[in-house]
């Protein structure tokens, strides 16, 4: 059995909770709030036996994506 802990934008997680769920997959979901941005994410807890991991994390790359941010900075 392995844990498998993703952090997933906010955006993204209830595409990926759908996904994993179809799936058939148990997740555990807590929202987080932090890094350098401050950002709400969600982390996710997988429960799965070893030859499922890879299944996981397809469905997790899959449903999230990747994204650019703009961070105002301030001169003086």
């Amino acid at each position: 059995m392995k844990m498998i802990t993703a952090i997933v934008n906010k955006e993204d997680a209830k595409s990926v909770t759908r996904a994993l769920i179809k799936e058939g997959f148990s997740i555990t979901r807590l929202s987080t709030t932090g890094g350098f941005l401050m950002a709400g994410n969600t982390t996710f807890l997988v429960g799965v036996d070893e030859e499922k991991v890879q299944q996981v994390i397809d469905i997790i790359h899959q449903y999230s994506f990747s994204r650019k941010q703009m961070i105002p900075t301030t001169t003086e």
